[in-house]
């Protein structure tokens, strides 16, 4: 059985970034990017009130983490535990085998690596756990996003057509990338 973000050792350091689950002080920082529209233009959720935002927190806390760069939040990364599809008699087999991967960067962050360092750590957190296969899609708008998961060596595996609805109406392109254990290993 795999192990769970609240097994591992806290915080974890990359070259330039300290990454740490949120704690109720982190509040503040994390609601100045979640409820910036033009930040999130991609995200699922824009939170347009405090309330709001706090009514998840309890949720956020569970699969969010901070990454901070000299001591400034850099980003946030979502490491998302969850049942892989199974057929029934193994699906006990396929409990928490996988992981959801989503982020953003502050935008004084941004341009400068942090998204593939962020994206290479989420990756080396979700493996630690001892999932089997982590995921991450987009818009296929998000050139920024798919090209982070491109140059971590993620694989693409999905290409939709008008499948994803965007808050601006639109129906939109989306992308699927994906990773197995074994490559993780094997990089």
């Amino acid at each position: 059985m795999p192990r769970t973000l609240d097994d591992l050792t806290w915080p974890r350091r990359t070259e330039r970034l300290t990454v740490a689950r949120l704690s109720p002080e982190d509040a503040d920082v994390v609601w100045e990017l979640k409820s910036d529209p033009a930040l999130n233009r991609w995200t699922t959720r824009v939170y347009a009130t405090r309330e709001e935002f706090r009514a998840d927190w309890d949720a956020l806390v569970t699969t969010h983490l901070m990454a901070r760069w000299d001591g400034r939040l850099a980003g946030y990364l979502m490491v998302k535990q969850q049942d892989a599809w199974s057929q029934a008699d193994v699906a006990e087999r396929a409990r928490g085998q996988q992981v959801e991967l989503g982020w953003v960067v502050a935008p004084w962050a941004q341009g400068q690596g942090i998204a593939t360092e962020l994206v290479r750590e989420g990756l080396s957190i979700a493996f630690d756990m001892g999932v089997h296969r982590v995921e991450a899609s987009c818009f296929a708008e998000n050139t920024g996003s798919w090209k982070v998961m491109e140059k971590v060596g993620m694989r693409r595996e999905i290409h939709t057509v008008k499948e994803s609805l965007h808050r601006d109406g639109q129906w939109h392109d989306g992308l699927g990338y994906a990773m197995l254990a074994e490559e993780h290993r094997e990089r």
